[in-house]
């Protein structure tokens, strides 16, 4: 490293959707464990966000509900708030499209208010998010944004694509902060590409950072009988999923492979431990394919609680189906699996085969080949030696390469080298 001195560090969000007391977006997950990081790597870190029309500061992120007020010059003066509630009430009423023009108002006025000082701004990104960049710029601090995923790419994936006067302020908006930025940190070698071929990013900019995961949390032991006792499980196959419930989660894939596996193990169980938009569409299928006693779902579970549910699992799946456009994120529940020593059958898409080493740290099948995803399953199954293997090195990857600390000490070096050519 070029210096080993303690840095002091302002960790940017500026989505109003953002909150770390309940860990949303999942996210959030991310954000709070590589600040707790660089903290504990001994570096002073100040988390900022926005919360309704204040820009709060975090200090202590064991305690992220504890925040505090930063002061705001203009966008905090009442004749500003009172042209805001008219303005959005206007726009409740006429169901204008969201700009977020005063949320980046507000957040590039209380950035210039208390970024002075500190030897980095480091930005986790979101749509129609400005103000920090912008900021920065003015008083000359150095500028890094995380990429986990191109937001505008994502809404058009999910059918909400951006439209209009929104499209274009959110595509200026995003070209001003990839333009500040003087490094440019993404999760997947997709959305390394998609940065330089459609966001004309210099590749020298771009670090890709793939996610980590808490082994010390996942690496928990429990007994796993009586995990199964409390969810109504005995001493069947389980075959588990964590997550979210998205469209790009291939759920339907899985219950369709579960089918198959039925075949051969007929009194198999698939647990799914989440919730989220595409839960009916799941439970849906799952009746129509008659395999209601076969599936549980958990519904939404807190997060130190996921290693318990992992514990009931003899299978955990990835089952990403074809995109048709290629996975551009990095998937979090990967690490988590591997960190939680777990045997993985997951689909090759994306970053995952940049970590799954097939045969090794699990097992791979196309996406959308139900068979042979099915197949895996059943030989994960029926050879506790292979399960075993899998699991201990998933673990040994996990503790060697993908722990949240192993992650911060890759970022830490980045801010240095940052600071080292101002």
């Amino acid at each position: 490293m070029r210096s080993h001195r303690s840095l002091r560090i302002a960790y940017v969000v500026q989505n109003p959707t953002f909150d770390l007391v309940t860990e949303s977006p999942a996210i959030a997950i991310t954000v709070k464990n590589v600040v707790r990081s660089l903290q504990a790597a001994g570096h002073h870190v100040d988390y900022y966000d926005l919360r309704g029309r204040c820009v709060s500061r975090v200090s202590d992120m064991s305690a992220p509900e504890r925040a505090s007020p930063v002061s705001l010059g203009i966008t905090g003066t009442t004749p500003f708030c009172i042209v805001e509630s008219i303005i959005r009430r206007c726009q409740q009423i006429m169901r204008w499209r969201y700009l977020a023009l005063f949320d980046s108002a507000r957040f590039y006025d209380a950035s210039l208010q208390a970024l002075e000082g500190y030897d980095v701004c480091h930005e986790h990104n979101s749509v129609l998010s400005v103000g920090a960049a912008l900021a920065c710029e003015r008083i000359n601090i150095p500028y890094i944004i995380t990429v986990d995923a191109d937001p505008i790419l994502e809404l058009e994936v999910q059918g909400t694509p951006l439209r209009g006067l929104q499209s274009a302020l959110a595509h200026w908006e995003a070209r001003q902060t990839y333009r500040i930025a003087r490094r440019v940190l993404c999760l997947s070698e997709a959305t390394r590409k998609r940065l330089i071929e459609y966001w004309k990013v210099s590749a020298d900019k771009i670090i890709v950072l793939p996610l980590a995961a808490d082994v010390d949390l996942f690496g928990q032991q429990f007994d796993v009988y009586e995990v199964r006792r409390l969810l109504g499980l005995r001493d069947e196959p389980v075959i588990g999923f964590v997550g979210s419930f998205q469209m790009w989660h291939g759920l339907e894939d899985l219950v369709a492979a579960f089918a198959r596996v039925r075949e051969s193990f007929p009194h198999a169980q698939l647990l799914l431990v989440g919730d989220g938009p595409g839960r009916a569409k799941v439970e849906d299928h799952v009746r129509k394919l008659n395999l209601d006693s076969a599936v549980t779902f958990t519904g939404r579970v807190g997060y130190r609680d996921i290693p318990r549910y992992l514990a009931a699992m003899d299978v955990v799946t990835a089952p990403y189906p074809q995109l048709g456009r290629e996975m551009w994120f990095s998937p979090l529940k990967l690490y988590e699996y591997m960190a939680a020593g777990k045997a993985i059958v997951a689909t090759r898409c994306g970053q995952i085969v940049e970590v799954i080493q097939d045969g090794t740290t699990g097992l791979l099948a196309d996406p959308g080949d139900v068979s042979a995803f099915a197949h895996a399953v059943c030989q994960v199954i029926a050879d506790p030696n292979l399960r075993r293997m899998l699991g201990a090195n998933a673990r040994r990857q996990a503790k060697d390469r993908h722990s949240w600390a192993h992650l911060a000490r890759s970022i830490e070096e980045i801010y240095y080298n940052v600071i080292s050519s101002v």
